[in-house]
Order: C-alpha cells, then sequence, then structure tokens
C-alpha cells in the first residue's frame, strides 16, 4: 500500500506552517476587504468602486493558489465561481440599501447557489476535498458576512466585534481544511522514510497555533486602530471608546502569548510601550484634528522613540529578533499609520484605501519575520535541551 505523508500535531514543519499560515491568512484578507467594502457601501466613503474592485481581485487569490497544483483551466473556472461569488454580493448589498426584499431573497438564494457548486468543484478536483464539508463551511463564512452587514446597517459594532472573532476562529478552520487537503494531494503517492522524521525541524500543532496569533498581532493591531480612525473620522461605530477598548486588549493577548515561550523576559513593560503607543495614536489623531502642528511634532518624536524601544526589547528575547530589521518593520508601520490618519483627515479615502493596503502588506511582512524567528528560536532551544533532561 502507497504510504501518503499527513501532518503530524507532534511535527508540523517549516514548510507545512507556511502552508497552512498563507490558507489561512487569505481567508482573513478577503474578510477584511469585505468589510471595508460593506463599510464604503453603507457610510458613503466614495471608494465604493476600487474597494470592489480590491475585494474582487482578493477572491481570486485562492484561484492562483490552485493554479500551481491544478493548471490554469481548474484554476480559470474556479475563479469564474469566486467571481460571480463576489458580484452576487454586491448586489445583495445594493438591495438591502434599497429595502428590496424580494432582491435580497434572490441574491441569498444565489449565494447558496454559488456556494454548492464552490464545494462540489472542490471535491472534483481533489479527494481529499469534500464537498459536503466544504458547503458547511462556506454556508458558514456568508452567513457570517451577511450578519456582519447587517450589524454595519444598524450601526451596532458590538455585535460585529462579536462577528468578527467568530469569523476569525472560523477563516482559521477554512485556512487549515485546505492545506491539509493541498499538503495530502501533493504528498499522496510519496514514500517517505519516518526514520529521518527526528531529523527534520518541527514543532507542535498547538506551538504552531501559539505562533499563529502571534503572527496575526499586526494584522489585528492595524485593523482595529483602523476601526477607531473610522470612528472618529467618520463616525462609524457609536462608541469610539468601545473599540479603543478593544484596540487596548489586542497586545494585551499577544503579550500573553509570548510569554508561552519567553516566560518572565515578557516584562509588564513590553505591554506598557504598547499602551504608550496607542496613546501616542490617540493622541496624534487629536493633534491633528486641531490642527496644532507642535503636538503633532511632538508626538511624532515620540513615537521614534517607542518604535526603537520595542525594537530593542524584542531583539533583547530572541536572538533571531534582529534589532535592525524589527526596527524598519515598526518605522513602516508607524509612517503608513500617520498616511491612514492623515488622509482620513484630508478626506482622501482613494488614498487612504491605498495607504491600508500597503498596511496590511506590511504588516503580513510582520507576520513572517515574527514566525520565522518563532521557529528558529524553538528548535534551537530544542536542540539546547541536554538528551538524558
Amino acid at each position: 500500500m502507497v504510504k501518503k505523508r499527513e501532518f503530524d500535531p507532534q511535527c508540523i514543519t517549516f514548510s507545512q506552517m507556511n502552508l497552512i499560515f498563507t490558507s489561512r491568512f487569505y481567508y482573513r484578507r478577503l474578510t477584511t476587504w469585505t468589510s471595508e467594502y460593506i463599510i464604503s457601501r453603507y457610510y458613503g466613503t466614495d471608494t465604493t468602486a476600487d474597494l470592489f474592485s480590491r475585494l474582487y481581485f482578493e477572491s481570486l487569490e485562492i484561484g492562483n493558489m490552485l493554479e500551481i497544483i491544478f493548471g490554469r483551466e481548474i484554476s480559470e473556472q474556479y475563479s469564474q465561481l469566486l467571481s460571480q461569488y463576489a458580484i452576487t454580493m454586491r448586489d445583495l448589498v445594493s438591495a438591502q440599501l434599497d429595502g428590496d426584499e424580494d432582491a435580497v431573497s434572490m441574491y441569498v438564494e444565489q449565494l447558496y447557489e454559488n456556494i454548492a457548486q464552490r464545494a462540489f468543484f472542490l471535491d472534483s478536483i481533489n479527494p481529499y476535498w469534500n464537498a459536503f464539508g466544504y458547503y458547511d463551511l462556506f454556508a458558514t463564512y456568508t452567513r457570517y458576512i451577511i450578519e456582519m452587514a447587517n450589524a454595519l446597517a444598524a450601526n451596532d459594532f458590538s455585535r460585529l466585534m462579536e462577528i468578527y472573532d467568530l469569523l476569525r476562529a472560523h477563516t482559521n478552520i477554512m485556512g487549515d481544511v485546505f492545506a491539509q487537503g493541498l499538503y495530502d494531494y501533493m504528498t499522496s503517492g510519496v514514500q517517505i522514510d519516518y526514520s529521518l522524521e527526528g531529523d527534520i525541524p518541527c514543532i507542535t500543532y498547538d506551538q504552531m497555533n501559539s505562533i499563529y496569533e502571534i503572527r496575526m498581532f499586526w494584522f489585528e493591531f492595524v485593523t482595529w486602530a483602523r476601526n477607531y480612525m473610522l470612528g472618529v473620522y467618520l463616525g462609524i461605530g457609536s462608541d469610539s471608546e468601545q473599540i479603543l477598548a478593544r484596540l487596548r486588549q489586542v497586545p494585551v493577548d499577544y503579550v500573553n502569548i509570548l510569554r508561552e515561550f519567553f516566560g518572565d523576559q515578557i516584562s509588564d513593560e513590553y505591554l506598557s510601550l504598547f499602551n504608550t503607543y496607542i496613546d501616542l495614536i490617540v493622541a496624534f489623531i487629536n493633534a491633528q484634528i486641531d490642527g496644532d502642528v507642535d503636538e503633532i511634532n511632538r508626538i511624532t518624536q515620540l513615537f521614534y522613540e517607542n518604535e526603537n524601544e520595542r525594537a530593542t526589547f524584542l531583539a533583547s528575547v530572541n536572538p533571531f529578533w534582529g534589532e535592525t530589521e524589527a526596527r524598519d518593520r515598526l518605522r513602516n508601520l508607524l509612517q503608513a499609520t500617520i498616511d491612514e490618519s492623515t488622509t482620513f483627515l484630508t478626506g482622501d479615502y482613494a488614498r487612504n484605501v491605498d495607504v491600508f493596503s500597503r498596511i496590511m502588506d506590511q504588516a503580513e511582512g510582520m507576520s513572517n519575520f515574527l514566525a520565522q524567528g518563532l521557529f528558529d528560536y524553538i528548535n534551537y532551544s530544542m536542540q539546547e535541551v541536554p538528551n538524558n533532561a
């Protein structure tokens, strides 16, 4: 019998980890652009066309991933189904805004027909993907997206935050199913010498999930920082302080997970640096609104000092996180955040969308930097443990 190599929860290799992370991140980015598009429709930021283009092309990205394994024809067929899903979602929002209940029902039905087509298509190209399982995954995801639209229409950010957490957990599951199916397909029929297993650098599935949470820290941070700006500048969300409280929780969760790896090396001082960073973002936004140039300059200098301290701290706890690279990445994120606030202030929403796209790319780059460093740290630490320990 021909063996195939499956994910071993006790030994996830770096390439397997990256495949899982890439798949998860795709669905998170898709969700973010969907949210941005729906916000533009309900709150009229004059970027609807541009945001739909970004949502449309983001939705096709998974089709591009399929091309590498299954070829161009399969990729194009699935991309057509994905593009129809995005178009139907757009039409559903339009019908909802128009108050056309019959059209809303029709487009919801079309969405679920598209879901069924995509699920059975994936089943047909890969025996390691199940049509009924994928239908449930897609249907649940779509239900959450529709609930997100309803929450935005009602300006109910409390409900929106609940849905965001549900989507975050669900997109992880979707990413894992996609990655596992791809990996099983690519390695089916491959003979593996399992005696070499111990020589392959790897981590446990639980460690991988902790790395993922750390990896996603900056994505979470820039998302909630943007939600805060949307509340302050555009009045989106009934209580900007509630959104700010959620933003402050993001580094708390991040620091707690870091402590799983580094223990007492992760002091309260590190969390304090992030709280200061958030305070500076709030103060910077207020100074921009007030047109206080001196205060803007003062806060900008404090930004740089805070950024340097955070980079130095990272490098002090993990030799695989280089201080210079950490500082450069933090500087890029800081500058982009300043640009984001500025474009909100000036009402340059087209430019604002470009800036946010850059921020997400930078957050992903910082995520990769953190994940690589943690993977290397874990394997280095394991090598340092004596065999008889």
